[in-house]
């Protein structure tokens, strides 16, 4: 019997003219299938690639790399076992990923429909751009309310198109409510993703201080320590995240590979098995 063919790690990066880093970043997610070869290195499947590049497609800074991470894990528990995430059509909308489906347009994330307006197409304006019915023209100002949760929503609509605004309004929020939860997870996820790893801890920690049961934000806790090279800790985060949420397909993902970096095969075989179990039904 003929062995499917993988790719490497490094493979998939030059075929697909993305780095290499991010391409294990988004493996590390969760919503790829990769397998391991016999020294422990990742070999991509050839849906892998497929969802790799419908992925690079996308209009660039459109959807933030902790929103699409979240859509598409949503997105992969919101299918039957019997779909695949490469039959479908993804597109961007508000800052978010959308998909196309049997000529309608949904949001993994928040369950709603959006509308794809012919006349932008028609007129040039927007060709090709899929829009949100609630979504507001041009650049949003600060809110005129100037409480925390409009700065807050101000700051969910600013993070596809301004990260250093959608920062001074989580900020700005905070700053006004220092117990909104929320804003210390979003505020976190925008410094882990330009590096500044201590401020991003301190965010997830300060949330669940205030939410212990909160799955994101241990599981965004989890994946900062990882990168912060404190394994031990990361997989106690990770192992929180699935006492709380026992289908949380990316932390078992993640435990595997951390309990096989530290040489504990069967906690590493254990969680394997129930990741595959949770994406492929």
């Amino acid at each position: 019997m003929e062995t499917a063919q993988t790719w490497g790690v490094r493979e998939v990066a030059q075929l697909l003219g993305l780095s290499a880093s991010r391409v294990r970043s988004l493996a590390r997610a969760g919503f790829l299938s990769p397998e391991r070869d016999a020294r422990g290195e990742l070999r991509f499947g050839f849906r892998d690639v497929v969802l790799l590049r419908r992925v690079q497609e996308l209009p660039e800074g459109r959807v933030t790399p902790r929103r699409l991470r979240r859509a598409l894990t949503r997105l992969r528990a919101a299918l039957p076992p019997d779909r695949d995430l490469t039959e479908l059509g993804l597109a961007t909308a508000a800052g978010e990923l959308v998909v196309r489906e049997r000529g309608c347009l949904w949001s993994p994330e928040s369950g709603q429909m959006v509308f794809d307006f012919a006349a932008l197409r028609e007129t040039g304006n927007g060709a090709g751009r899929v829009v949100r019915l609630a979504s507001r023209r041009g650049e949003p100002d600060a809110p005129p309310e100037r409480d925390a949760a409009s700065w807050f929503r101000l700051g969910c609509e600013l993070e596809g198109s301004d990260r250093e605004r959608a920062r001074t309004a989580y900020e700005r929020a905070l700053q006004l409510d220092p117990d909104h939860v929320d804003a210390h997870v979003n505020l976190g996820c925008l410094l882990h993703e330009i590096g500044e790893l201590a401020g991003a801890e301190a965010c997830y920690r300060a949330a669940l201080a205030l939410r212990p049961a909160d799955v994101t934000a241990r599981f965004d806790l989890a994946v900062v320590l990882e990168d912060r090279g404190r394994d031990d800790e990361a997989r106690a985060a990770y192992e929180a995240c699935v006492e709380l949420d026992p289908g949380c397909a990316e932390a078992h993902f993640n435990l595997a590979r951390l309990a096989e970096r530290a040489g504990d095969d069967e906690a590493a075989v254990r969680h394997l098995v129930a990741y595959r179990r949770l994406v492929r039904g």
